[in-house]
């Protein structure tokens, strides 16, 4: 059974799409179509379509918001499960009584950090000008300037392959650098931080300044996946690229930005083959320059 069979027989699944481009939904504005893309509405919707698909062989690709993703030409086979539904946010406690936030994994972390900072609560002020969602920063483990997201995790709400469903305790993952230690073949459903009381004008003003940082070095008006390669040991990605004197450069539509080397950028209507070939471009002369190999942060997905 197919991706698009196997959508026409679910009638829980909440809205479904077929062939539907996947350059509308990542901040490249790159990639090709997805066979079908569904959108469930909340954890349970999200369970039954792994079940089904994992009975039925059909591969599943999560989607939050395509902010750290390239995906191929030709697009991705089998079903995109598309998390922009699950978007909610609630205030809890946690064990000893400590505040808490849980929250779907379709939920953006610019608008978490907001809610945090409204409910005077600290420790996600570096996320405010991170565009990614929940799901998708516990799972790389995304951070900025020196915070990470595993700083502040409490628990996550996991969706097995099959379906079925596990809660599991920050402590147990094997976090590391922009790597979350989930399971294979698992999905973040939801997430909770264990947060720190505070002034809600002092979190404020706090995020306000790691947003102005973000806005002054990083080229946010252009079509990007965020930073593109990791920061190897010791290093900065960026300084190595720009110390190549490789700003600018370009391979069809994609180009170095001119405002940060380590963004590589949607210039002129890239193709993923654009995009993929200035990579190794820009590895290969990083690797001759100063022998250090850069690994890519952004994620690399579908069929060529």
């Amino acid at each position: 059974m197919n991706a698009v069979e196997l959508t026409g027989r679910l009638k829980f699944a909440g809205e479904v799409r077929l062939s539907e481009p996947m350059s509308m939904h990542t901040s490249l504005g790159i990639g090709g179509p997805a066979d079908a893309m569904a959108f469930p509405e909340d954890a349970g919707q999200m369970a039954m379509l792994f079940e089904a698909a994992y009975k039925a062989d059909v591969p599943v690709f999560i989607l939050g918001n395509g902010t750290n993703l390239l995906v191929k030409d030709g697009g991705i086979e089998g079903l995109v499960i598309n998390l922009a539904k699950l978007d909610w946010i609630i205030k809890e406690n946690v064990e000893g009584g400590s505040p808490a936030i849980r929250s779907g994994a379709g939920t953006p972390l610019p608008k978490l950090a907001n809610f945090c900072a409204d409910e005077g609560l600290s420790g996600l002020e570096f996320a405010a000008g991170i565009p990614g969602t929940v799901g998708g920063a516990v799972y790389m483990n995304a951070g900025a300037y020196g915070h990470d997201i595993s700083d502040i995790l409490y628990k996550i709400l996991l969706i097995k392959e099959d379906g079925k469903t596990s809660e599991l305790t920050a402590g147990g993952t094997q976090r590391k650098y922009r790597h979350g230690g989930i399971p294979e073949n698992s999905a973040v459903a939801e997430a909770w931080f264990r947060l720190s009381p505070g002034d809600p004008e002092t979190i404020k003003a706090r995020a306000s300044e790691f947003i102005k940082k973000r806005r002054a070095s990083q080229p946010l008006t252009a079509k990007s996946a965020g930073s593109t390669f990791k920061n190897p040991p010791g290093e900065k990605a960026w300084k190595l690229i720009e110390g190549a004197g490789l700003k600018g450069l370009s391979v069809g539509g994609a180009a170095v930005s001119e405002k940060h080397a380590n963004f590589l950028i949607n210039a002129s209507g890239a193709t993923a083959r654009d995009f993929m070939d200035l990579m190794e471009l820009v590895k290969q002369k990083v690797k001759e320059k100063t022998g250090i190999e850069l690994e890519p942060e952004v994620k690399i997905a579908g069929r060529d």
